[in-house]
């Protein structure tokens, strides 16, 4: 969702939540990112103008074998060109 600007998205009528251009901090951004000891204002500026989230989580069974329906309601402008979803395996050690 990085490429829009601030609203909401549903998946088959489930909310999946809100998003909006919340940005990181700016900055020099070629630091190492380590979040113990005391906090100043150069720390962690790591991926520097970036939205602060851009993946947001699908149950898997929220989802049908074919027909889904994405909604996006945006509510400053963006470019939906740019919303993908990607599915994701996870393997499971046993």
């Amino acid at each position: 969702m990085s490429s829009m600007g601030k609203g909401q998205i549903w998946i088959n009528g489930q909310s999946i939540g809100r998003y909006w251009a919340s940005y990181k901090a700016t900055g020099s951004c070629n630091n190492k990112c380590r979040y113990s000891g005391t906090y100043h204002e150069k720390k962690c500026l790591v991926g520097c103008g970036e939205a602060s989230q851009k993946w947001y989580h699908v149950p898997r069974s929220w989802l049908h074998p074919k027909g889904n329906l994405l909604v996006v309601f945006e509510e400053q402008g963006g470019d939906p060109s740019g919303i993908s979803l990607m599915r994701r395996i996870i393997q499971k050690n046993m």
